[in-house]
């Protein structure tokens, strides 16, 4: 082929040979001008054909007139400009002109090619019905045979046996299965001419048709397809080489991609690396700037892969699948390639439908968004199949909308269902009809509008109409999948009898099941066999306990194929469910097991997880699993197993961080100084990293994507410190370095006659294990369930409007009286059930102290406050405080770190907040008062007041003093706990000194000892975060963590006064009376509640001389009473 200097040269010979040429030449030329053009320039090329037809006529020269017809038909189908649904009716219309002339009679060789090519634009075509236009490529096709007989063209008939091939895996019409089977024989006659030593490019294409009907073969395995699938690409790249057929080797490699995104043998996690790593070797000979088109092609596949990806964060996956489709929108414009363009607005959506990042209402309207782009190409007119399919897409997406109302998105997902039905008829499209059907019946199933029973069966219905299609025989594995569906269905149905419904959603899942067996569709298996336990756990019909037994029998089934390893996400669900029938059963042992191996899917997830924000998303999904562990265990007898599951998975981040950066390498950096070099290194660099990804998880950028570079980093440290610790491990005496926390490292956290007091809220009930230094005992409080929890602190659950503690807690400063009675009516509520036995408990065995470790929501409630009516006290009550002194912790190791700190720390300096200037914040009039009394003891203390406690200047001041005061506001975010802060001198948030801010610190290093005690004079200092509540993502956590020994802290906005006297009185215990600061603290406590209004004066008189008038508005303040426990309750002490 010349080149494009060439080519140029040899029209301008031809424009000139024009000028003196007759009609005949004239003609000729216009051809071969066209021909040449033909590689060069479509439109030039269909000009010149359309030339020389000017002069080519039928009448007198129908050889060439034929000819050109068929060139011109040619160049059509090539063409890129005008519509592709004109372009392929205009290249058949030229073929069938050219038919006209090229008889089998007269032409027989030209007649089978043009049939040939004929085939393919039928193969192609728009216009029409698709079932139509396929059966008239199978008829070109074998019009084609009928010359190109293996005998007579062995090569033509390979060819035509291919496209024979392609048509056979598109047929609407026939058996699905069958037309397969006949698509895998036309290539394997194919390939007995085109073999690898005579013909290895057409072999090799071949085996890459073989390879795509493998792909969708419904007879067989699906597994042994898949692997034929891969097999055959992999034969064609024997010959398609980088080097030799550097395209060819790059498309099948993207097809190689395909095969292995939905390959069922080895682990799915291992095939879609395999995946994405083809689609990155295509990449490598498809760059945009040499192969754009196929650049795009593969880069979508790529997405594709991206979107169902298991290893690495599902959420950055995700995101990736997104950027990456918007990289092919670079190419694929709506301009230049509107039906590519609108494909990949429709995988674009699918990737916001499933999107975790963002808001998810966002996201889905997003989804929503790039449907309706895709069809402003995808017209019913145009593109009616496309046009259909991504309103059925549409339907999905709104049926899973957030914003606007939920009964009118489900109204709009059955309209777009029903819009697709007007193309997707039962007779055109029959396998589309049935697959919408399939997406109707869910939407009737969850439709809101209308009576519920009539659209349950209207659910039905659709599924029974699928099933018309999807028969056994021709569609096996839709055939499950709808029978799947309609056992959803009949588990929900109100019509008739429930116990029958309940038998009939069975049969269905156990029709499905004939067909999704484990050694063809091993998945599919398993998830039907998880719904069938579902089923069989609500069924009426037989003995209660057989049908339990059922539901357990396919719960472990399914989990012989859902493996922590292979599917760690499907296992964590399946062993959670097992483990909840057990836990109905009672038969604790199996009830462990069960929720253990959820336990271990979990972690298989979460060391999976990179990021900061992919570790809360595995720990969310994790939940109360922990607890339910724990309770079985210790139901079963195993109280060590059951306290160290739930302090494994108790403030876990905080635990992590503790050990990787406050490990003793003393030994270490004797023994091994360089490999201590490396790992003080690489660790000061995650800490970095993840100071970054603090910062973006609060930011605006929170919801965004990933950067590519903090990704990447992330990557490269994480296996950077797996190699180091691997190395670390080999070194005596480190053998176990970085382990989860063992039952030593609990035991090391205790104090003598201090036990450690783990409280457990579940739904069959909470218990108390106690660790003690001699053994664990254990209380069970059968009357007080997750249940009642939530009720003392949200309301009752029939109520939509919040109420209970935090309804009240949340009600306007107006109704006040209403958050007091909370407090009186919840802090007795946990008397009898919960803290009057295990005081009990304690008493009996002579202890006075303990540390409490609540767990799940119960962290948010003062368990030390909880009381009991008693006439022989100033106040008629009896607290837990009275009875034993109660501290907290997070877990057991923040205290052996905390026990670390204090021991080496002394309480001689301190830093002071005295009332920073918040813009908006309401004065704190005694904040000074108090801050004097706590510095009076320290010489030179530095007090930061006012327009001085900058956010900036207090992060400075912090690491060089052993005790920490903050007079100040403070503001706990509930949903976003890293945003809870202290409000220092400012505007706005970045006059917050947040969590975020403390977790960034490190107080013990650079030869620091750490803080020994932080008091956070301030509102909300000790509320958790609630979406993670066993993350205890809190202030004194993050203090805990940067290196503070103990802090004081509040669970509730409290009374600048009370608080101002009750800190004074902890000061003048702590400082003067040298009690430990915890006994210091509870002994306040006491005193405050039980003061008569003269004593609260006169210790208020020692360093406030005007109230010796006895005038003004705080003297009366102070003769106020302060009995109730909001003045007092709110402070608890955490660590040591």
């Amino acid at each position: 082929m010349m080149d494009k200097q060439g080519m140029q040269a040899y029209v301008k010979l031809i424009k000139q040979l024009l000028g003196c040429a007759t009609q005949w030449l004239l003609g000729l030329a216009g051809h071969f001008v066209a021909a040449v053009l033909l590689d060069y320039n479509l439109e030039q090329a269909i000009a010149a054909y359309q030339f020389a037809l000017q002069v080519y006529t039928h009448e007198a020269f129908r050889e060439l007139w034929a000819l050109t017809q068929y060139q011109l038909a040619v160049a059509y189908g090539k063409r890129i400009k005008g519509e592709s649904i004109d372009n392929v009716e205009l290249a058949i219309s030229a073929y069938e002109l050219a038919l006209q002339v090229y008889t089998r009679e007269a032409f027989p060789q030209q007649w089978a090619m043009t049939q040939n090519n004929l085939a393919v634009d039928y193969l192609y075509r728009i216009k029409g019905e698709r079932a139509d236009n396929l059966e008239l490529a199978i008829a070109a096709c074998e019009l084609a045979l009928q010359v190109y007989t293996r005998k007579a063209f062995p090569q033509d008939w390979a060819r035509t046996q291919n496209n024979l091939a392609n048509a056979y895996r598109e047929r609407i019409k026939g058996e699905r299965a069958d037309n397969l089977e006949l698509a895998i024989a036309a290539c394997e006659l194919a390939l007995q001419v085109y073999t690898r030593k005579a013909f290895p490019q057409d072999w090799a294409r071949t085996q890459n048709n073989l390879a795509n009907a493998y792909l969708y073969r419904i007879k067989g395995g699906k597994a042994d397809n898949l692997e034929q699938a891969i097999s055959a690409h992999k034969l064609a790249l024997q010959v398609y080489t980088r080097e030799a057929f550097p395209q060819d080797w790059a498309q099948t490699q993207n097809n190689l991609a395909n095969a292995y995104r939905e390959r069922i043998k080895g682990v799915k996690a291992d095939n879609l690396e395999l995946a994405i790593a083809a689609c990155e070797l295509a990449l490598e000979v498809y760059t945009r700037e040499t192969f754009p088109q196929s650049w795009a092609q593969t880069q979508n596949s790529l997405a594709n892969a991206y979107l169902y990806r298991i290893k690495g964060e599902k959420a950055d996956n995700l995101e990736l699948a997104v950027s990456t489709y918007k990289l092919v929108l670079q190419v694929y414009t709506h301009e230049a390639f509107p039906q590519n363009w609108a494909l990949t607005q429709n995988n674009l959506a699918i990737a916001y439908r499933e999107r975790i990042k963002g808001e998810r209402a966002d996201n889905l309207d997003l989804a929503v968004s790039a449907y309706e782009l895709a069809l402003q190409v995808r017209t019913c007119e145009a593109f009616p199949q496309d046009w259909a399919q991504t309103h059925n897409n549409l339907a999905i997406a709104y049926l899973y909308r957030v914003k606007g109302d939920r009964a009118d998105n489900i109204e709009l997902a059955i309209a777009a269902c029903e819009l697709a039905l007007q193309v997707y008829t039962h007779e055109a499209f029959p396998q589309d009809w049935a697959h919408t059907q399939n997406d109707l019946a869910i939407a009737y199933r969850n439709r809101i509008k209308g009576d519920r029973a009539d659209n349950i069966e209207l659910a039905i219905a659709a599924c029974e109409l699928a099933l018309q299609v999807y028969t056994r025989g021709a569609f096996p594995q839709d055939w499950a999948q709808t029978h799947n569906n309609l056992a959803n269905a009949y588990l929900y149905r109100i019509k008739g009898e429930k116990a029958d419904n309940l038998e009939l959603a069975i049969s269905a899942y156990e029709l499905a099941l004939q067909v999704r067996t484990r050694e063809a569709f091993p998945q599919d298996w398993a998830q039907t066999r998880n719904n069938l336990a579902v089923a069989y756990s609500l069924r009426i019909k037989g003995e209660r306990a057989d049908n339990l037994e059922q539901a357990i029998t396919a719960y472990e089934l399914a989990l012989q194929v859902y493996t922590h390893e292979a599917f760690p996400k499907d296992c964590q669900m399946t062993a959670r469910n097992l483990g909840i029938l057990y836990f109905e059963q009672q038969t604790w042992v199996k009830a462990a097991s069960a929720y253990t191996k959820a336990l271990e899917a979990g972690e298989i997830l979460y060391q999976s997880a990179i990021l900061l924000d992919g570790k809360a998303a595995e720990l969310a999904e994790i939940n109360d699993l922990p607890r339910l562990a724990a309770y079985a265990l210790a139901r079963s007898g195993d109280l060590q197993a059951a306290v160290l599951t739930l302090e494994q998975g108790r403030a876990r981040g905080l635990s992590e961080s503790l050990d990787r950066d406050r490990a003793d390498l003393t030994q270490l950096q004797q023994l091994a100084p360089s490999l201590y070099t490396q790992y003080a290194n690489t660790t000061i660099q995650l800490r970095n990293l993840e100071t970054q990804q603090r910062l973006r998880m609060t930011s605006d950028d929170r919801h965004s994507l990933t950067p590519e570079v903090l990704r990447t980093e992330a990557l490269q440290l994480r296996q950077t410190l797996t190699e180091i610790i691997d190395q670390i491990h080999q070194v005596p005496g480190y053998e176990d370095f970085l382990a989860q926390p063992s039952f030593d490292d609990i035991y090391q956290a205790l104090r003598p006659s201090v036990p450690l007091v783990y409280l457990v809220p579940t739904s069959a009930g909470s218990f108390a294990l106690i660790v003690t230094q001699d053994c664990i005992t254990n209380i069970w409080f059968d009357d007080f369930t997750e249940a009642n929890l939530r009720e003392l602190l949200y309301g009752r659950a029939d109520d939509s409007n919040l109420g209970g503690w935090l309804g009240a807690y949340r009600q306007p400063q107006s109704n006040h009286q209403a958050w007091l009675d909370a407090i009186d009516q919840g802090t007795r509520q946990l008397w009898e059930p919960v803290m009057s036995p295990l005081i009990n408990h304690l008493q009996q065995r002579n202890f006075q102290q303990a540390t409490l470790i609540p767990t799940g929501i119960l962290s948010l409630l003062p368990l030390h406050a909880a009381w009991v009516e008693d006439s022989t006290t100033p106040t008629g009550r009896y607290y837990a405080l009275d009875a034993i002194h109660f501290t907290y912790a997070p877990n057991a190791r923040s205290l052996s770190t905390a026990q670390e700190i204090a021991q080496r720390t002394f309480a001689d300096s301190i830093l002071a907040i005295d009332e920073p200037k918040h813009d908006g914040a309401k004065p704190l009039p005694n904040s000074t008062r108090e801050v004097k009394v706590a510095v009076t003891t320290f010489q030179n203390p530095n007090i930061l007041r006012q327009e001085q406690a900058t956010r900036e200047a207090v992060l400075a001041a912090l690491p060089h003093y052993k005790i920490l005061h903050c007079s100040c506001h403070g503001n706990a975010e509930l949903e976003e706990p890293l945003k809870s802060g202290l409000a220092m001198t400012g505007e706005g948030e970045k006059a917050i000194l947040t969590l975020r801010d403390l977790l960034n610190l490190k107080l013990v290093e650079n030869n620091q000892g750490g803080i020994r005690l932080a008091i956070l004079s301030a509102c909300e200092t000790a509320l958790a975060g609630i979406e993670l509540a066993d993350e205890a993502i809190s202030l004194p956590t993050g203090l805990l963590q940067a290196g503070v020994a103990g802090v004081v802290a509040s669970l509730w906005s409290v009374s600048e006064i009370s608080t101002m006297v009750l800190l004074t009185r902890f000061y003048t215990l702590w400082r003067d009376q040298h009690l430990e600061p915890s006994k210091a603290l509870i002994t306040a406590q006491k005193w405050l509640r039980d003061a008569e209004p003269r004593d609260i004066v006169a210790h208020c008189e020692t360093f406030i001389p005007e109230l010796a008038s006895k005038k003004g508005d705080l003297y009366r303040s102070l003769k106020y009473d302060y009995s109730h426990p909001y003045y007092w309750a709110a402070f608890s002490y955490t660590g040591v």
